[in-house]
């Protein structure tokens, strides 16, 4: 059975969200190691910091979608953050490997642009970790363009030591 996909109007469960953001961090601070990368999770605890600011992910300031099976079980996210009043930033795009292939991520980046487009945003932007060949493949499928960086990147305010090893997309919408 395909998991359902839904538009958290506050926040979710915490140990099922620190469960999957886990997961997540772990995948791509293993990607940036393995590209020569120094491990960021010493520097703040990435998993506070979402907690810290979950509030602009709920409407009617962002989005934040959470897929997950019939027993309850997290599989997928992603979050939309307003910049400015045109602007808008995806964050947090994750699909379990369990759960990859199946369409789940093409429709968690789809829906944020839909809302993008709802609440009157024209630009997304959006950052992930160059070994991140899904997500990559993902964006260019969905006419996102590679571009050398954006004014306002909250992973780069963050952690600026990993913009090496970050590329970069804009969509207009």
């Amino acid at each position: 059975m395909s998991p359902t996909i839904t538009l958290c109007h506050e926040p979710p469960d915490k140990d099922r969200m620190n469960a999957l953001l886990g997961e997540y961090y772990d995948l791509m601070i293993q990607r940036i190691v393995d590209m020569g990368g120094k491990d960021p999770s010493g520097d703040g605890d990435a998993i506070e910091e979402f907690w810290q600011e979950i509030d602009s992910f709920m409407p009617p300031k962002g989005r934040l979608y959470i897929a997950s099976t019939e027993d309850g079980t997290f599989v997928g996210c992603g979050s939309l953050k307003v910049m400015d009043q045109t602007r808008g930033e995806l964050k947090r795009l994750f699909v379990k490997p369990s759960m990859r292939g199946t369409g789940l991520g093409r429709a968690l980046v789809q829906l944020r642009i839909d809302a993008a487009r709802e609440m009157g945003l024209t630009e997304l932007y959006v950052d992930t970790v160059s070994a991140n060949v899904e997500m990559r493949g993902l964006y260019a499928k969905l006419g996102f363009e590679e571009i050398s960086g954006y004014d306002g990147c909250a992973t780069a305010k963050l952690l600026p030591e990993l913009l090496p090893y970050l590329t970069f997309y804009r969509i207009t919408l």
